[in-house]
């Protein structure tokens, strides 16, 4: 009868390992975070919005665009501020197209066009 083939075994410890639930893994954190916006007198929500991995970036949504493409009924700062809430995972995903992209510390001002950019793979990864 033909030998075994050569195994080799090695003795393992077992570790217990307990888990805190305070540990933060960075995967579990938000990808994309944004401020409070501000509304300026310059007609805009400024807001700024930061990720892992390539920090904050400044923005500005024009009221016409808050209007026309978030759906607010006019430009009194309730509308605005509410059009904004409303659609925060919109602007969400928007702000991403421009993240790591814009190292050049000025105010990306978005457009209509902006927001009706889609982009499959920022929508399935939780923007």
């Amino acid at each position: 009868m033909p030998a075994d083939p050569c195994v080799c075994k090695v003795a393992v410890q077992h570790f217990d390992v307990t888990l805190s639930s305070k540990q933060v893994n960075a995967m579990d954190q938000p990808r994309t975070v944004i401020t409070a916006p501000i509304l300026c007198a310059d007609s805009a929500v400024w807001f700024s919005a930061y990720g892992f991995g390539w920090g904050y970036c400044a923005f500005a949504l024009p009221f016409e665009v808050v209007c026309e493409e978030l759906g607010a009924r006019n430009e009194t700062v309730q509308q605005v501020r509410l059009a904004f809430e409303l659609n925060k995972r919109r602007i969400l995903r928007t702000v991403q197209q421009f993240g790591a992209a814009s190292a050049t510390g000025e105010r990306i001002t978005l457009s209509v066009a902006d927001l009706q950019r889609v982009t499959p793979e920022l929508d399935y990864f939780g923007a």
